[in-house]
């Protein structure tokens, strides 16, 4: 029997016999794996993004000018201005002084008219118009026709605004050789050649002269409009009787010119009004 203690060296490996593998190591947990992979793609990602400039500050909106082949562009916030030529001006010279003096007869009356304490001097001419247009006349008032007063009224509001729009023109506004909007062309006026010329307004002021012309020129067109259809759709109760020499030089000419220059003044006015938008869309630049 071999003993087996104590022996004085360690048996040597049989042939057959495998050789002893070294013990596996310990995984790290995946969570722990996982971690460290993200934090070290993230840093990646982070050293070769790179920087994106920051974008170049934008221009204040521009317009387009019509003016000039080379469309150069222009800021929306050139000054824009209000051109009424000195027929405009001549034409109110004239009308309002005939308003004033017809909305006196009317809102004054009986006083004002024939026999009246207030007719002479000032408002004679009346006692024939009070014949050829009845609304004027004693008919009217001992009907108790309040139209005349009512259009008398609106009369007076008419004054009041014409005089503001003068009022804004000629303390704000400049005299101007050029021709002015919707006037005729200076070389066919003659010594009138002063009445092509301009009077120009230019910003706010020039939008709130062209507002207040506009709107009191609808009115007084407006109003002479119903003034000629309340006649028409009465059957010309207040003028029918007269003959047609005298309804042409007393009733219609006077009264059209009522129509006439109103019309000239709402498209002119108009006119400017559209541009003002058009330049306020950014669709162009105002040409004077």
């Amino acid at each position: 029997m071999v003993a087996t203690r104590n022996h004085p060296k360690d048996f040597e490996p049989s042939a057959t016999e495998p050789p002893t593998k070294p013990s596996p190591s310990k995984r790290a947990p995946r969570t722990s794996t996982a971690t460290t992979t993200a934090t070290a793609t993230t840093a990646t990602y982070r050293n070769i993004t790179p920087s994106i400039p920051a974008a170049p500050p934008r221009s204040p909106p521009t317009m387009r000018s019509t003016v000039g082949p080379s469309l150069t562009r222009t800021p929306l916030s050139s000054s824009w201005s209000h051109t009424p030529s000195n027929l405009t001006l001549f034409w109110l010279a004239i009308s309002l002084p005939l308003v004033i003096w017809d909305t006196g007869y009317v809102l004054l009356r009986p006083y004002s008219m024939p026999g009246g304490a207030l007719h002479s001097p000032l408002w004679v001419p009346y006692e024939l118009y009070g014949r050829v247009d009845h609304v004027y006349g004693w008919k009217s008032y001992d009907a108790h026709n309040g139209w005349t007063a009512a259009q008398g009224a609106f009369n007076a509001v008419e004054t009041a605004a014409y005089l503001w729009y003068l009022y804004l023109v000629y303390t704000y506004g400049r005299q101007d050789k050029r021709q002015g909007r919707g006037a005729p062309r200076r070389e066919k006026m003659g010594w009138l050649e002063g009445l092509a010329q301009s009077r120009t307004v230019e910003g706010r002021v020039a939008t709130w002269a062209v507002l207040v012309g506009y709107s009191t020129a609808w009115l007084t067109f407006s109003k002479t409009v119903l003034y000629w259809l309340n006649e028409a759709f009465s059957g010309f109760d207040n003028i029918g009787h007269n003959d047609i020499m005298s309804l042409i030089f007393l009733w219609i000419i006077p009264n059209g010119a009522w129509l006439i220059f109103p019309v000239y003044m709402m498209y002119v006015f108009g006119q400017e009004i559209l541009q003002g938008l058009e330049s306020a869309a950014g669709g162009g630049r105002k040409i004077r």
